[in-house]
């Protein structure tokens, strides 16, 4: 872990939804990943690396309100399932959090369940909520 190179998430024009508010959080969450990402690879002191991703998590949970809300005012059909999705991903990110806050960051493996939440995140973007992209886009007359 400590010579293995984790690259930043890069925003691609793909991940655009159309709706403004959605796109900002997205950016805003990608952002506050590689920030994470760069604390892990600099070596950043653990309390940092803990709180970083503590406040990816708390962003995750309040976008996830914010998505689904919007998502029922459009009559998403599968929202059920999203929003189950959503769960699912709170729960990956609150044990991930309650693992972090429980380990000293002293070993590699510490450091290593840090860098799962960029996986998470691309799973996030790419599989879940593209999902919902055309459906936003036909509703919009798009």
């Amino acid at each position: 872990m400590a010579d293995e190179i984790v690259l930043p998430i890069t925003w691609m024009d793909v991940l655009e939804t159309g709706v403004p508010e959605l796109d900002a959080e997205h950016r805003a969450l990608i952002d506050q990943c590689n920030i994470l990402i760069s604390l892990m690879q600099g070596s950043g002191p653990w309390a940092r690396v803990v709180a970083a991703a503590r406040e990816l998590a708390l962003s995750c949970h309040a976008h996830f309100r914010t998505e689904e809300a919007l998502l029922d005012q459009y009559d998403f059909p599968r929202l059920d399932r999203h929003k189950a999705q959503h769960r699912e991903l709170e729960r990956r990110f609150n044990e991930l959090v309650g693992v972090l806050s429980g380990t000293d960051g002293s070993s590699d493996e510490h450091r290593a369940a840090a860098l799962t939440v960029r996986g998470t995140l691309i799973d996030i973007l790419f599989r879940h909520d593209l999902d919902y992209k055309s459906h936003l886009q036909n509703a919009a007359g798009r």
